[in-house]
């Protein structure tokens, strides 16, 4: 989800995409919505075992942000988990209206806002500079990823991003676009994330790569989907035993596993310095 997300033709003759609509009305965004829902449940697991400890990890040992601003929070869940100082402030931006009355009914002290983050929603003089601001799976929603970004690191001192690679082997036949499934616009491999932290005309201050199969939020996933799907989870036992034996050689051979399954750059960015002399642009 995205704090922005002003649509551009896919083609000449595509008209342009209502994306504030897309989200209040897809299908997994509303099932997260549902309190008590597996999906529900699942983004918690995310949050705690994944998204959460990766992000942290991005900064320096034992320096927490005193503001805190999630552009694209959704449903908030990762906001509400995102520790700051005493006394800190957390902020959470997303276009669809609906994320947003979730986020606020679940997490009354945090501060929600509906919108476009660049469509003036902080008034007309732009806020403080955030310590922090986070985009966990925001980028990969947008048209305009790379101004998008650019335009996210006016907002804080450092950027937190979470950008999924899905440039695997599971991956390959999935048509993109925002009929996706997830609604996701396009396809990253390690390769383009940097470039696109590049384009945006940032610095990279520390990044890493990691598989959310080798980590613990996979088997917790997988027992969640067990106890709230049952079979149509884990289906027959020819096609059980088929997903089993593939997710345990995958596992026990790590380079087969990393072609196979999609992985998640997380990266920290900034502004990059402006050289001696140089002027500011007019924004």
């Amino acid at each position: 989800m995205s704090g922005d997300m002003r649509g551009e033709p896919a083609g000449p003759s595509c008209p342009p995409v209502d994306f504030a609509a897309l989200y209040d009305d897809h299908p997994e965004y509303m099932a997260r919505r549902r309190v008590g829902s597996f999906e529900q449940a699942q983004i918690d697991i995310e949050v705690r075992l994944f998204k959460l400890p990766n992000l942290l990890g991005l900064l320096p040992p034992g320096q927490l942000p005193a503001s805190v601003l999630e552009i694209g929070c959704a449903t908030g869940e990762l906001l509400e988990a995102f520790p700051v100082r005493d006394g800190g402030r957390k902020v959470g931006i997303d276009i669809s209206a609906a994320n947003v009355a979730v986020a606020r009914a679940r997490f009354p002290g945090i501060e929600f806002v509906s919108g476009d983050f660049r469509g003036g929603q902080f008034g007309a003089t732009p806020p403080v500079p955030f310590d922090a601001v986070i985009m966990s799976d925001v980028l990969e929603h947008v048209p305009d990823d790379d101004a998008f970004l650019r335009d996210a690191s006016a907002l804080g001192r450092i950027v937190l991003v979470n950008l999924p690679l899905e440039d695997n082997w599971l991956n390959r036949s999935r048509h993109y676009g925002p009929d996706d499934l997830s609604g996701h616009l396009r396809r990253y491999s390690l390769a383009d994330g940097l470039a696109l932290v590049e384009r945006g005309g940032l610095e990279v201050i520390g990044y890493a790569r990691v598989w959310v199969h080798e980590t613990p939020a996979e088997p917790a996933r997988r027992a969640l989907r067990r106890e709230r799907l049952g079979a149509a989870f884990t289906g027959a036992w020819p096609s059980r035993t088929l997903r089993r034996a593939v997710f345990a050689i995958a596992t026990a051979v790590p380079p087969l596993g990393r072609r196979l399954f999609s992985s998640n750059l997380f990266v920290a960015v900034r502004g990059r310095p402006a050289a001696p002399g140089a002027e500011r642009p007019v924004p």
